[in-house]
C-alpha cells in the first residue's frame, strides 16, 4: 500500500514496516530496532539519511511487540527477507541496534547477496547476556523497567521522557515481556563468533563506550573475526548512540554509507 504524504511515499505492511522512497540511485537502508525500543531510536538517523536522498525501510515496532508465531532469530530473519522481497529490494545496507544488530549480522551471514554493507551498534551475544530483570512469568514491575532504562543510557536525561515511556509500555505488557524473555534466551544460544567469520561485506561498528548491555571491550577482542570492519567509539554514551549522541552517530553513519556508493 502506498500512501501519499508531503515528501517521499511511505509504504506499510502488516508487520508494521514502513518504506520511504528516496531519490538517490543507491541501495536502500534498512533500520532495525531493538528488543523493546522501536523505530523512535532511529528517528534522527532516518531524518538525516532521508534528507540526503536515501530510500529507507524500517520496522516501526520493537521486536518484542511484533505479532509472530515464535520469538526467534530465524523468524525475524525470514520476516526481513520477505520485506525486502515485498518492496523489490535486491540489496540493502542493514543498520541494527541491540537485537536488531544481531538480526542484521545473521541476515548478512546467511544471505550475503542481499546485503551491500552493515552498520551495527550495541549487539549482544559475545559476553554474558543480562536478563534485564525478566521473570519467567512474563511479569515486570515498573521498578524493573526503570532499572532497564538506567542500564541502557549513559545519561538518561538526554532522552525525552516520552520516548522512554513508549519503551516502558512494551516492557510492562505481559505478552511483550514474554517475548523479551524468549529473545534473551535465543540470544544466549546464538553463536555470534561463528556468524562473524562469515561476514564478508564492509562493516561499521558504532559503539557507546559506556554500553553496559553489550560492552565494547568484548567486540574489540573479537574484531579480528570480521574481514572488513571498523570500530568507532562514542564517548559518554550507552547502548544506543543513535539516540543518545545522534549528531556524532549520524556523521559516522552518513560517511560510511556514502563511501559504499
Amino acid at each position: 500500500m502506498v500512501t501519499s504524504v508531503s515528501g517521499p511515499a511511505v509504504e506499510s505492511s502488516r508487520e508494521r514496516i514502513e518504506y520511504v522512497r528516496g531519490w538517490l540511485p543507491a541501495p536502500p537502508i534498512v533500520l532495525l530496532p531493538g528488543l523493546f525500543a522501536g523505530s523512535w531510536i532511529w528517528t534522527p538517523a532516518m531524518n538525516h539519511l532521508a534528507a540526503l536522498g536515501y530510500s529507507i525501510l524500517q520496522i516501526v515496532e520493537p521486536f518484542a511487540a511484533l505479532e509472530t508465531k515464535t520469538a526467534s532469530i530465524d523468524v525475524l530473519r525470514r520476516m526481513l527477507i520477505d520485506a525486502l522481497d515485498e518492496h523489490g529490494i535486491e540489496r540493502a545496507v542493514l543498520c541494527g541496534n541491540s537485537l536488531g544488530a544481531l538480526v542484521a549480522l545473521d541476515i548478512t551471514a546467511r544471505h550475503p547477496d542481499r546485503v551491500k554493507a552493515l552498520v551495527i551498534s550495541g549487539c549482544p551475544g559475545l559476553g554474558e547476556t543480562p536478563n534485564l530483570g525478566l521473570r519467567r512469568s512474563g511479569d515486570m514491575s515498573r521498578h524493573n523497567a526503570d532499572f532497564i532504562a538506567d542500564q541502557l543510557f549513559y545519561d538518561r536525561s538526554a532522552i525525552p521522557e516520552a520516548l522512554i515511556e513508549r519503551s516502558f509500555a512494551v516492557a510492562l505488557d505481559r505478552r511483550c515481556a514474554m517475548n523479551m524473555l524468549r529473545y534473551v534466551l535465543a540470544i544466549r544460544k546464538y553463536n555470534v563468533r561463528e556468524c562473524l567469520v562469515r561476514i564478508q561485506c564492509e562493516v561499521s561498528m558504532i559503539w557507546g563506550e559506556q554500553d553496559s548491555i553489550a560492552p565494547i571491550e568484548e567486540w574489540e577482542e573479537n574484531l579480528h573475526l570480521i574481514s572488513h570492519a571498523t570500530l568507532h567509539k562514542v564517548s559518554r554514551c550507552g547502548h544506543s548512540p543513535m539516540i543518545e549522541r545522534p549528531a556524532e552517530f549520524n556523521a559516522i553513519l552518513a560517511k560510511f554509507i556514502i563511501e559504499q556508493g
